[in-house]
């Protein structure tokens, strides 16, 4: 997701991108964002954001990492119309719109999205690299008549244009949303039908991880069928973050589990978890994917104690394990209200909170990370535990 300034950040991603096409055909040319009526003393290519729409089909979704009964607004999701026009030095009767025209569809035909480097770099002052689905470029077509209607209310004679449309732009809305406490138990035993395969598939399934949200140094355990058919290990991928999967050492306990233990230093959030089979003679054969959860713990000592400033705000500094990546999405969970991290720029284990206007009292406490929860019930009665609170003097 992202923030007010992402609709900025497209425009001036698109600036930086299309800059380094036009200048490779027409050196010397410049990319701009005014008003396609502004004078330009040299050739440019300009990119005018002319409108926005709400779009429809993205309105009415729950953010990403919203659990069932928790309440939050949707984003809010733009698609971006933009027209590209091309301008030449007074006085110039060249060819050179045309070049600038064809350079910059010819970039945005090979390059039909804006990836999250990009956006990174052109445009760090916004946190839209961090919004998982792409932003995406294609080309409107406008007809004659429209074309010209827009032309004629921009107040300005024709230049050679072209309109793109750059969908979808999520904007986070700041607006508190509502985050209960869990229901630890549904039904009298807690469990759901289960299903099993008639017959044994002539491949590894892997149709279960166990815990579904596991703790760093804790036992995980993988149940399916045709688990036995070489020396186990378990592979795992994060879903977010860059760099090679993880490998896990494993022992097969039957044809139908294997257990493996995850490393202290695993980060949180969401894994896709594979079993892989290594056959005697090196062949490997891999079950399909399935979502491990690993959660975050909090390291500082509980119940946190912490009073108000003036303003009657509460600012709360927690110690947390593994360490959180800029990269991620970071929440603190006190009672129902979610506060989102202060920004940091480097992988941390103490991340800081500020809490607008909190009322005095005690709260549950969770931290949240791309999703996933500290636990807030005891490993080993399973019931809530009461230190895992702050108290807001």
């Amino acid at each position: 997701m992202s923030d007010a300034l992402a609709i900025a950040a497209v425009t001036e991603t698109l600036r930086v991108v299309l800059g380094e096409a036009v200048r490779r055909v027409v050196p010397g040319a410049e990319v701009t964002s005014r008003h396609p009526d502004a004078a330009h003393p040299g050739p440019a290519l300009n990119v005018f954001l002319y409108r926005t729409d709400v779009d429809a089909a993205w309105r009415n979704t729950d953010p990403a990492g919203t659990h069932p009964g928790e309440t939050h607004r949707p984003a809010l999701a733009l698609a971006l119309h933009y027209l590209l026009s091309a301008h030449a030095s007074p006085g110039d009767d060249s060819t050179v719109p045309e070049r600038l025209i064809g350079a910059a569809m010819s970039a945005l035909h090979d390059r039909p999205e804006l990836r999250a480097e990009n956006l990174r770099a052109a445009a760090g002052f916004s946190d839209l690299h961090r919004q998982r689905e792409p932003v995406k470029l294609t080309p409107s077509t406008p007809t004659a008549d429209e074309m010209c209607r827009l032309w004629r209310s921009l107040g300005g004679g024709y230049r050679l244009s072209v309109a793109y449309e750059a969908r979808v732009v999520l904007i986070d809305s700041s607006a508190p949303g509502r985050t209960p406490p869990p229901v630890l138990r549904r039904g009298e035993a807690g469990a759901g039908p289960v299903a099993a395969p008639t017959a044994a598939p002539p491949w590894p399934v892997l149709e279960s991880v166990r815990p579904s949200v596991a703790v760093p140094g804790s036992d995980i355990v993988l149940s399916g069928s045709g688990l036995a058919g070489g020396a186990p290990s378990v592979r795992l991928t994060h879903g977010l973050l860059a760099g090679p999967p993880v490998v896990l050492a494993a022992r097969a306990e039957s044809a139908e589990t294997v257990r493996a233990t995850l490393g202290e230093d695993l980060a949180a959030g969401c894994w896709s978890a594979v079993v892989v089979l290594t056959a005697d003679d090196g062949g490997e054969r891999t079950t399909r994917p399935r979502t491990l959860r690993v959660a975050p713990r909090v390291t500082s000592p509980l119940p946190l104690t912490v009073g108000r400033d003036a303003e009657g705000a509460a600012v709360l500094e927690v110690r947390c394990a593994p360490a959180v990546h800029p990269e991620q999405r970071v929440e603190l969970l006190v009672g129902s209200r979610p506060v989102a991290a202060e920004p940091f720029t480097r992988p941390t284990g103490t991340l800081r909170f500020r809490l607008a206007s909190g009322a005095p009292g005690r709260y549950p406490l969770r931290l949240r990370v791309d999703g996933v929860d500290s636990p807030l019930t005891d490993g080993d009665t399973g019931l809530f535990d009461a230190d895992r609170a702050v108290v807001i003097t």
